[in-house]
């Protein structure tokens, strides 16, 4: 059985780099590398993206249950969503297509990461919720824990949040 200590145990943080890394190389035709916090929030503040962030979250509910979430530049999403598509640039797409596409490019992440995390355990998703992201945000403080990736070179970052079977649910950072 898979609880949140076996997947802290079992050293969940490797299983989503790997996860990200497999969505992004083999739907995407991305790379994946590392990256930190500080050079994500400078990233949120440089005023070529700052107008244009996304956030995409998913519950996931199984033997242990919690959010995931992701937030990335849209010129990034842009990106990835003409690589996905296979079009011939990322203004092909209005903003519908753009949030569909980020929604389920946090399912497959988040969804990438919970095999490879619990193999044999079988989890449900909620459908994803996408919204823009306000320019300048505060760490809630609620994540049980944040990654950060850079995709193609543009910073992203990853957010677990873990659900403690004595709190009830309190949904997506966005409120809804």
């Amino acid at each position: 059985m898979c609880s949140p200590i076996s997947l802290v145990v079992a050293d969940y943080r490797d299983a989503l780099l790997e996860a990200v890394t497999d969505v992004a190389e083999n739907s995407l035709f991305a790379f994946v590398d590392a990256s930190d916090q500080a050079s994500f929030e400078a990233a949120r503040t440089d005023a070529d993206t700052a107008n244009g962030w996304l956030d995409a979250c998913i519950e996931f509910r199984g033997p242990t249950s919690g959010r995931f979430g992701l937030t990335l530049s849209e010129p990034l999403a842009r990106h990835l969503c003409a690589s996905f598509a296979g079009a011939e640039g990322p203004d092909e797409f209005g903003e519908a297509d753009l949030f569909d596409f980020t929604g389920e490019l946090a399912n497959m992440m988040c969804g990438a990461w919970l095999t490879r995390a619990c193999r044999w355990e079988a989890f449900s998703l909620t459908p994803p919720r996408v919204s823009r992201a306000p320019q300048h945000v505060a760490s809630s403080g609620d994540a049980s824990d944040r990654c950060y990736v850079s995709i193609d070179d543009a910073l992203v970052q990853l957010e677990i949040h873990w659900e403690h079977p004595d709190s009830p649910s309190s949904g997506c950072a966005d409120g809804r």
